[in-house]
């Protein structure tokens, strides 16, 4: 692949709304952490979204009970090419603060990604889970045009 072509996937990824589509099915994982009957939700969020992606890319991870009573399950990925190679941190966290459903518009919930004129609103769609959304993109996309990454990764 070109630096290009990997462009124009890049854009069309965001133009076909296939962005869009992936953000929305993240956000409508009610994953908030300061609600205990969430736990399974946390758990789904990073097994279904984050893992299933990495490990598509060849990461090796584990998800790990958090050492903090109370707090949601951890997540941790790498991929090694050479320990010569510059290493890659990403950080996020799967978790958001409470939907407080009933304090949203009429129209709005915070577990559905609804787009309002230039604006797209839904738990987490500016933080955290399109943060993931953007980083996974460009981890699938940009990385395997290339033979090597030509760095280690670690999440």
């Amino acid at each position: 692949m070109t630096r290009a072509s990997v462009l124009q996937e890049i854009e069309q990824y965001f133009d076909q709304d296939q962005f869009f589509s992936d953000l929305s099915r993240r956000v409508s994982i009610p994953t908030e952490s300061q609600v205990p009957e969430r736990a399974d939700d946390l758990h789904r969020y990073l097994e279904d979204e984050i893992a299933a992606e990495l490990d598509d890319m060849g990461f090796v991870y584990a998800i790990e009970n958090n050492p903090v009573a109370g707090g949601g399950p951890v997540l941790i990925a790498h991929r090694e090419e050479d320990p010569a190679y510059t290493t890659v941190l990403t950080y996020g966290h799967g978790d958001v603060v409470r939907g407080y459903d009933d304090q949203w518009r009429r129209d709005l919930s915070p577990w559905v990604l609804t787009q309002d004129g230039d604006r797209w609103f839904g738990r987490g769609s500016a933080d955290n889970k399109g943060q993931h959304t953007i980083i996974l993109l460009r981890s699938g996309t940009c990385w395997p045009a290339v033979d090597i990454w030509g760095s280690t990764s670690r999440c």
